[in-house]
């Protein structure tokens, strides 16, 4: 009896460790579960559970206005997760096609701002972006990248692409054989542009031509996919012949295009000889002559006498001889009728008006 109960207990010794190993075994597998899904969830758990270790901005927004091209706005945020408020010091702008980073000088509000724990701002930004949307070749329309830096060197980019505006002069056309004194120019808006424009001026080299020198009249409406509009220009060119001038168009959105052209070469006039008879005071002859280097004829459309640079006093009787048009390499006689008998011994100027609108003179004492 003894014997048994002896065998009996060596058994249940026996067991307690298999026991022990099986509780080991529980606990080990419900731990490692737990770590695993503490893991699992600190792995996925969004981010805005994760506060940042230094404050940081957002950029909400950029936004360029379709019909005003001297300005943009940046809407800048504070995440209310950040440990403290922040100050924005500088923003500039990066243009993907040159590479190059424009600061922004002027703000609304102004610069250094300081942007309480979450609070956004929006910040009017002056800057000229018309030369970067698309009216100079190839006509891309291509992200610019807006840059907020803070204080502590640190900030945010957020790019954006600007409206597309594509308003070019297809055509710059100056004629001297038709006038000196104009030039017409075709100015498109393409199909794909964004917006209207409004053509409020016309410049030369940067100088601007008054509005009452264009024809028709400005402003005018340039809505996209419109036909293209032809602007007769009233500006003389004559000393400008054979040069390149830069045509602009400008708008009221600010957009504007420039086109740099070589004008036709120079129209040489002279007046060779200017001959008085003493025997007949009533008329005296002028001989004009067009160089041979001259790029078009001339038509002789007026001539005017003054006498010791006195106020000009037009011919109403002359005659051209052969015709009043002047081919290259040739010369015309001009006999004017005109009674110099009571300025004997002073200075005579003659001036030869074209239609063309070349004017030469010449000075002569009068026998």
């Amino acid at each position: 009896m003894e014997r048994k109960n002896i065998m009996r207990l060596i058994q249940n010794t026996r067991g307690i460790p298999k026991l022990i190993l099986v509780l080991l075994l529980l606990i080990s597998f419900i731990t490692g579960a737990l770590v695993s899904y503490v893991y699992t969830m600190g792995f996925y758990a969004s981010s805005e559970y994760k506060l940042p270790s230094r404050s940081d901005v957002t950029i909400e927004s950029v936004e360029f206005s379709e019909q005003d091209a001297s300005f943009f706005t940046v809407t800048v945020l504070n995440p209310s997760y950040s440990p403290n408020s922040t100050s924005i010091t500088r923003i500039a702008v990066r243009t993907t096609d040159d590479n190059k980073v424009h600061e922004i000088s002027d703000t609304s509000p102004p610069l250094p701002y300081l942007l309480e724990r979450g609070d956004s701002q929006t910040f009017r930004c002056s800057w000229n972006w018309a030369n970067y949307t698309g009216i100079k070749l190839p006509y891309t329309d291509r992200p610019v990248e807006v840059f907020v830096f803070l204080e502590d060197k640190t900030g945010a980019v957020f790019e954006i692409r600007k409206p597309l505006v594509i308003l070019v002069i297809s055509e710059v056309k100056f004629n001297s054989t038709v006038s000196v004194n104009r030039f017409n120019m075709t100015v498109e808006n393409f199909e794909s542009s964004a917006t209207y424009v409004n053509i409020t001026s016309v410049s030369i080299n940067v100088a601007n031509i008054t509005s009452d020198m264009v024809t028709p009249n400005l402003p005018y409406g340039l809505a996209p996919g419109d036909p293209p509009a032809t602007f007769k220009v009233l500006w003389n060119w004559t000393d400008y012949q054979g040069e390149s001038v830069t045509v602009g168009a400008h708008t009221l959105q600010g957009y504007i295009h420039a086109r740099t052209i070589t004008l036709p070469p120079p129209v040489n006039l002279t007046i060779s000889d200017v001959a008085f008879n003493v025997s007949d005071i009533t008329h005296f002859n002028a001989t004009v002559t067009n160089s041979k280097s001259s790029s078009t004829y001339v038509d002789i459309s007026e001539i005017a006498v003054s006498i010791d640079n006195e106020t000009l006093v037009n011919l109403t009787e002359w005659i051209a001889s052969p015709s009043s048009r002047l081919e290259q390499n040739s010369s015309i006689l001009l006999v004017c009728m005109w009674n110099w008998g009571d300025y004997r011994g002073q200075n005579l100027t003659v001036t030869v008006f074209t239609q063309q609108g070349f004017i030469v003179s010449k000075s002569k004492t009068i026998p």
